[in-house]
C-alpha cells in the first residue's frame, strides 16, 4: 500500500526542529493586507506549480515531519516543477542531493539513516528513491 504524506491524517511538520524559511521580498505574499512568509508545510501539498515552494536560506536546510502513526517507509518521492513550466528559466533552485532519516520519536536526537539519494530535476521532475 503507498501512503503519500500529503494524504496521510495527520502529518505535519515539526517547525522547532526544521530550517527557517527564507525571508525576501520574493518569499513575501500579501493577503488581506497581512504579511505571510511561505511555510515549510506547503511541502506537504500535492499542489506542484512554479511558485508554490518552501524557500530556505542557504543551499542547505532540513525539514522533520511527524506522522500520526508508525510506519515502515520503503520509499520517498522527491518532486519540482518542471523545467517546461518555467519556460526555459532554471530550475537550480531545486533540491539536489538529500538524506532521509526514521525516528521513532520526537525527541530523538539521532535517527535510523534511510538513504542518501541525489534528485536531478532537469531528468524527471518527479522521482523516486528507495530507503534502505
Amino acid at each position: 500500500m503507498i501512503i503519500l504524506v500529503f494524504e496521510f491524517p495527520g502529518a505535519a511538520v515539526i517547525l522547532s526542529k526544521t530550517s527557517p524559511s527564507l525571508r525576501t521580498d520574493k518569499a513575501k505574499v500579501f493577503l488581506y493586507s497581512l504579511l505571510l512568509m511561505k511555510s515549510p508545510e506547503l511541502i506537504l501539498e500535492p499542489d506542484n506549480h512554479p511558485g508554490n515552494c518552501w524557500p530556505f536560506p542557504g543551499s542547505q536546510g532540513h525539514v522533520f515531519i511527524k506522522l500520526s502513526m508508525p510506519v515502515i517507509p520503503r520509499a520517498v518521492t522527491m518532486a519540482h516543477v518542471s523545467g517546461t513550466a518555467f519556460h526555459g528559466e532554471s530550475i537550480s533552485g531545486a533540491p539536489k542531493d538529500f538524506t532521509v532519516y526514521g525516528f521513532k520519536e520526537e525527541h530523538e536526537e539521532q535517527g535510523t539513516f534511510l538513504g542518501q539519494f541525489t534528485f536531478l530535476a532537469a531528468l524527471n521532475p518527479s522521482q523516486t528513491f528507495q530507503l534502505k
